[in-house]
């Protein structure tokens, strides 16, 4: 049984906010991915979320192009509950839902060597003994938990003679 997922590569890459999306939906208008959505957020100026719409730029260069805004100012605020309201947006879909809750019980940490601490826990030399705050990973545990994974049934007492 797996007890922990430390990297959203692979067959886990579903786990990673770079994931197409393109029903994520933030005050009315859909983003290409959670990482799009959300770098979009990050500023009130209406215009200068326009580049993160069409999903023409990948999802790393969204997060870049999101360190050069014009920032809310209620940004260190509201950005948990943003992320997690669009997490929660991704996994209404039942296929990527499925896949989510198949990952239990393991613990979920999005492992990254680029030094993010807050949603993350970075592995590079500076940081592998100091742990990251893993807030992705607590979102994505807190929508798995949700849903009850079916247990094998249980046959005690149950007796094939007549």
């Amino acid at each position: 049984m797996l007890t922990k997922i430390d990297s959203f590569e692979g067959q886990y890459r579903f786990l990673s906010n770079f994931w197409p999306c393109p029903w994520i939906e933030l005050d009315g208008v859909k983003y290409h991915s959670c990482e799009h959505a959300y770098q979009a957020a990050k500023t009130l100026i209406l215009k200068d979320r326009e580049p993160f719409r069409d999903g023409t730029i990948p999802a790393g260069q969204a997060k870049h192009m999101g360190r050069n805004l014009i920032m809310r100012p209620d940004w260190e605020l509201v950005k948990v509950d943003i992320m997690t309201d669009l997490v929660e947006r991704k996994f209404k879909d039942e296929k990527l839902l499925e896949l989510l809750i198949q990952t239990k019980p393991a613990t979920l940490i999005e492992g990254n060597t680029w030094h993010d601490q807050f949603w993350g826990d970075c592995h590079c030399v500076s940081h592998k003994d100091i742990p990251g705050r893993n807030q992705l990973g607590k979102i994505l545990m807190k929508i798995r938990n949700r849903y009850k994974v079916e247990e094998e049934p249980s046959y005690e007492g149950y007796t094939t003679q007549a």
